[in-house]
């Protein structure tokens, strides 16, 4: 019994004894009797008006536990920081998902217990987004007695990116209009949230986040147990090298009376265009002849030779041609064509790779070259005032390049000098970028792939390199990285491990005792 609750009863059960008093004395005039009565419910109407307040209060909603998982005591405010971060994930996963996503969303202007979710249970967004939140509690909370378990502490750099993501956050919040953090919080988690409370739980967020990050990193492997778990999966993890053109279908469903003569519209549309895909696919005899026949098809699309080609791991291909081109009596050259709703693809298999090649590492200065302001360029231009303006962006980036390159030849071309110029001129090079690159595999950047990927590159080798796309890169070769076939053997292994840990870990339904609502 609350606190609230025992003070209601003590004052009902004091309401009963003046009852019993009024019967022994019948003489009491009622002015009297209505003058006590009067008193006595004004003191439980005070008592109860008090407690309502009391725990209809912030204090309350910090302090007081609502419910406990396996012992582990939550107040309302920190529910309410899953809950939100509950809706927050779940906003900007689908709001990413173009039209499809956004009509998956609960409206931003109702507020969401008016809202259904699920029409046939009756379900409201917020009774969605506490089932949410509670699954992510119980999930966390199992971890994180783990952690306690295991005496874990947070790093002290995990602090360090907590207090600086809280600083981000404080300006986000003053950028937006709020006079201190403190209402910036409460606008997001509810009026109770305060900076300590966001702080708590945001540590236990990340203190559960390291912990299973150092449980996944001391993960150990030997040798022969990667190369094992690579040749298991290789056709997950090869990489596939192909060409394809889709045979479209043209129709529209609004020139049709109704679905079904729409639906026997289309199904002969596709039927013609496996015609059309065969009588392609005919053609082609080697990689030029699909070049070529891609090029028939789709002049716009296909003009550029590599339009065509695709390099995807095995686990990324197609459900539609993926098992032929997994295949592992395939070989370069086959064609063939394989139906989609909408028309008809035209494939071809050009050559599969096993990884088993070292990975690179190198160092990258990269010097951007400003895009051109079109707003500057005449309106009756015929292209040379454009291309006059590339070429001067051009021109300004390619010379900071060299001269930061000279200064770095003429301070020893060493590693250290580098990242120190990284530092020194960085308001003219792209910081995010300009940095020290490790294990990177075979086409991660294609823009430099064909130099760093050199068979006659060797450690110490340096160049200033231009990239259409990006501007000027400056290059320091390190050498040899990893294996690419291991890296992605043991990184696949760690993350089917942990999952396993983790299920092991949160398997079960925790004790919950409710000790209030939570209704938002």
């Amino acid at each position: 019994m609350s606190a609230a609750q025992k003070k209601t009863k003590r004052n009902s059960d004091g309401l009963n004894f003046g009852k019993g008093m009024s019967g022994k004395n019948k003489k009491i005039d009622s002015t009297g009797k209505l003058t006590r009565l009067t008193a006595i419910t004004a003191a439980v109407v005070a008592v109860l008006f008090i407690g309502s307040l009391f725990i209809g209060s912030n204090y309350f909603r910090q302090n007081f536990t609502a419910l406990t998982i396996d012992n582990v005591k939550y107040s309302i405010t920190d529910f309410n920081y899953y809950y939100e971060n509950a809706y927050f994930q779940y906003y900007n996963a689908m709001s990413g998902g173009g039209d499809l996503g956004n009509s998956m969303l609960p409206s931003r202007d109702t507020p969401l217990k008016s809202q259904i979710y699920n029409e046939e249970t009756g379900e409201t967004w917020s009774d969605f987004f506490q089932k949410m939140a509670l699954e992510q509690m119980k999930s966390d909370n199992k971890i994180y007695l783990a952690a306690m378990k295991d005496n874990y502490q947070l790093p002290a750099e995990d602090k360090a990116e907590l207090d600086a993501e809280i600083e981000n956050l404080k300006a986000m919040g003053y950028a937006s209009g709020y006079p201190n953090f403190g209402d910036y919080l409460r606008s997001a988690y509810g009026k109770s949230m305060t900076e300590d409370a966001y702080r708590k739980n945001s540590e236990r967020s990340y203190l559960i986040n390291s912990y299973i990050n150092n449980v996944r990193e001391n993960l150990a492997y030997s040798p022969e147990e990667i190369e094992s778990y690579y040749t298991e999966n290789k056709n997950m993890f090869d990489t596939f090298t192909f060409r394809y053109f889709l045979v479209s279908v043209e129709i529209d469903k609004a020139d049709y009376p109704d679905d079904a003569s729409y639906e026997a519209a289309k199904a002969e549309a596709v039927k013609e265009a496996g015609i059309k895909a065969g009588e392609y696919a005919a053609k082609i005899t080697d990689e030029q002849s699909f070049i070529d026949t891609a090029r028939e098809y789709d002049p716009e699309t296909y003009k550029d030779d590599t339009a065509s080609q695709r390099i995807y791991k095995g686990e990324l291909l197609g459900s539609v041609y993926g098992d032929w081109l997994r295949d592992e009596g395939r070989k370069a050259g086959d064609v063939s064509t394989f139906e989609m709703s909408n028309g008809y693809y035209v494939v071809m298999y050009e050559a599969r790779d096993n990884n088993h090649y070292p990975t690179v590492n190198f160092q990258a200065i990269v010097v951007k070259q400003a895009a051109v302001n079109e707003n500057t360029i005449p309106a009756d231009d015929d292209g040379t005032a454009y291309d006059e303006a590339v070429a001067v962006n051009r021109k300004t980036a390619e010379d900071t390049a060299n001269s930061i390159y000279k200064e770095w030849l003429d301070g020893g071309a060493t590693q250290e000098k580098l990242e120190e110029l990284m530092e020194s001129r960085s308001v003219e090079i792209s910081v995010d970028e300009s940095k020290l690159y490790e294990n990177v595999y075979k086409n991660q950047l294609p823009d430099i792939d064909s130099w760093i990927y050199d068979p006659a590159r060797k450690p110490g080798d340096n160049t200033v390199l231009y990239a259409e796309s990006v501007g000027y890169y400056i290059l320091n070769f390190i050498g040899p990285g990893e294996q690419y076939s291991d890296i992605l053997s043991e990184t696949k292994k760690r993350d089917k491990d942990l999952q396993a840990w983790k299920d092991a870990l949160t398997g079960g339904e925790p004790k919950m005792t409710w000790l209030m609502s939570l209704t938002k």
